[in-house]
This record gives C-alpha cells, sequence and structure tokens, in this order.
C-alpha cells in the first residue's frame, strides 16, 4: 500500500500573486522521490516566476528535502519534520526559482528515514514574481 498523500492549495488561485500549499503524509515506511508539491504548470505559465518563500514541517519522524525541479535539481533546503521547524526565506526575498535547464517551475520532495504510520504535514508559501 502506498503512501497517503493529502494535498490542498490553503490560499492562492490561478494567476495568483502567494500560493501556501498544505501537504500531509502518512507513511506506509516507503519513501517519496521527486514528490511534485507545487504544480507550477497548474498556477502559472512561467516556469521561472517562482520563489520559495518559507515552508513549515511538522511530524513525528522523518528527513524532508525541498528542490526546485530541473534536469539537476536545485537544492531549497532539507528539514527534519520532528523538529516541528520553519524556514522562512523572506528576509532576503526567498529561494529563487534558478530556472536551469529542464526546469519546470515545481517544488518536488523526496523523504528519508520515514517508517510506516509516521505523518508528515508541510506548509509551503511560493511567490509567484
Amino acid at each position: 500500500m502506498p503512501n497517503t498523500i493529502v494535498q490542498t492549495t490553503l490560499f492562492g488561485e490561478t494567476n495568483g500573486r502567494r500560493i501556501v500549499r498544505h501537504i500531509n503524509i502518512v507513511s506506509d515506511g516507503s519513501e517519496e522521490t521527486d514528490l511534485v508539491i507545487y504544480d507550477n504548470s497548474a498556477l502559472i505559465a512561467n516556469v521561472n516566476a517562482g520563489v520559495v518563500e518559507k515552508i513549515e514541517v511538522f511530524g513525528s519522524a522523518g528527513l524532508l528535502t525541498f528542490e526546485w525541479d530541473q534536469t539537476t535539481d536545485f537544492a531549497i533546503c532539507s528539514m527534519d519534520s520532528a523538529t516541528n521547524a520553519c524556514a522562512d526565506f523572506s528576509a532576503f526575498g526567498g529561494i529563487k526559482n534558478p530556472g536551469g535547464a529542464g526546469a519546470t517551475g515545481d517544488v518536488v520532495l523526496t523523504t528519508a528515514n520515514l517508517d510506516a504510520g509516521d505523518v508528515v504535514t508541510i506548509i509551503l508559501t511560493v511567490i509567484q514574481k
């Protein structure tokens, strides 16, 4: 049985400036690799337009790695969900999508160290420039 993943847009809409996404994962013990948690093409046509302003994570366990999707993914940050952490990049304008070769404008998530029954919640804020 695969992980149970529920993704919701809490705030923002097509061509909105600020998009806030809520992602909830209940693990079956397997990992996620390049799970799209911000689908740029569903929100704005410009693949170079996004900036990650903030990532908040809450959970029981698991290392979470966030990246901009491109041929060679561009690292945004890694966080331990058990620390209930917040990475707020707004003070310096956020982590800009570098728009490298093969860029999609999507934010992807890769997990590690998830056990069956672990729960992870992510609040992701992306600003469309």
